[in-house]
């Protein structure tokens, strides 16, 4: 198992053993079942950081410690008329109760689907997160430069496209097992394209599956854009 690694190595340092599939499994990490809001840490209700997972939780609740610039963005996508001409779809990226950088969007296009507003979602959090790092993080105590995003979606669409199947389409030259087309490969490339980019900025980014009934802050956001 792997441990994280909360500051940002210099550029003379070699590249820190990230996970390679990009998969953020609570049970690996932290050594078993762990409560979701003792992974997610919120200490200034801006942002929502990283439980470690070597500090010990506290005696009185039980809390853990978080990472200050490892953060954990929830993305949600909706899609109203999925599958009709009429489809209108929109996105939720939430990094806190009162961060600025949240966001509630139609979603533009005449075609969209439900898996678009997903991975569009997902794109629109970290290009939000390329912001931040140019800015710094804000942590409770410190300002640091960034170095971990977890990615938190109900979509097992997306977390399973990018931590197991896009390696096999960039090995395929971005065809399916079956000789076809990759669905929604334009969405796909964006986002690796940007998982590359902050990756060489020392930014490590993972993605989490959770629960739709685990993902109402960004379900909340992507809904009310419909209003």
């Amino acid at each position: 198992m792997r441990s994280f690694h909360p500051v940002n190595p210099s550029k003379q340092e070699a590249q820190p053993p990230w996970i390679e599939s990009r998969r953020f499994d609570p049970v690996k990490i932290y050594g078993g079942y762990i409560a979701l809001d003792f992974i997610e840490v919120r200490k200034d209700n801006v942002w929502t950081y990283v439980a470690c997972e070597i500090c010990e939780p506290c005696q009185n609740c039980g809390a853990r410690q978080g990472h200050d610039n490892c953060i954990v963005v929830a993305v949600d996508g909706a899609c109203r008329g999925n599958g009709r001409p009429d489809a209108r779809a929109s996105i939720g990226v939430f990094f806190g109760p009162t961060n600025n950088y949240n966001l509630s969007l139609i979603l533009p296009g005449d075609i969209v689907t439900n898996q678009m507003a997903e991975l569009a979602a997902a794109i629109r959090a970290l290009e939000q997160v390329r912001e931040i790092e140019k800015s710094g993080v804000i942590g409770t105590e410190v300002t640091r430069s960034l170095a971990k995003v977890v990615v938190k979606t109900d979509s097992e669409y997306v977390v399973k496209g990018m931590t197991d199947w896009v390696f096999k389409w960039e090995r395929n030259g971005w065809r399916t097992s079956r000789g076809g087309s990759v669905t929604n490969q334009a969405f796909f490339q964006r986002l690796l394209a940007l998982v590359s980019n902050l990756n060489a900025l020392g930014v490590e980014v993972l993605f989490w599956h959770v629960l739709r009934e685990h993902n109402e802050d960004a379900d909340e956001l992507a809904n009310l854009a419909f209003e």
